[in-house]
């Protein structure tokens, strides 16, 4: 189970004291989550947190990272929207803007090629 995570004021003096152990603390619980969680979801989210990270560090400003870690969530849900409503015929089937967005950009760098596997 991960670290006792603590209080907000608590981390918003470590993150004005020392960033570099804040940074070290957040990296250390989000690694013991990610270790706490079932084996078939552990590669999953070690992926997403290097998706985040990325993001993180390619950011100008720290405004600017959690503008887009939070459009990469938004997207991810309206994707599952998407799919869940597709699914069940309910609603709209319509992709919005961020699912609209992001399966134009996969189309344009994909070779459209289907490839099967087997089930587990």
């Amino acid at each position: 189970m991960p670290g006792i995570m603590p209080d907000f004021d608590e981390l918003a003096m470590l993150a004005k004291q020392d960033p570099q152990e804040f940074e070290a603390l957040r990296a250390k619980l989000c690694n013991e989550l990610i270790d706490s969680a079932p084996e078939p979801q552990r590669r999953r989210l070690k992926g997403l947190q290097f998706q985040v990270d990325m993001e993180r560090r390619k950011a100008t400003t720290p405004m600017a990272a959690c503008i887009r870690i939070s459009e990469m969530m938004h997207t991810s849900f309206d994707e599952l929207r998407y799919v869940l409503n597709e699914a069940t015929g309910t609603q709209a089937n319509t992709p919005s803007k961020h699912t609209a967005v992001r399966s134009k950009t996969y189309e344009n760098k994909s070779a459209k090629r289907v490839i099967s596997f087997p089930n587990r």
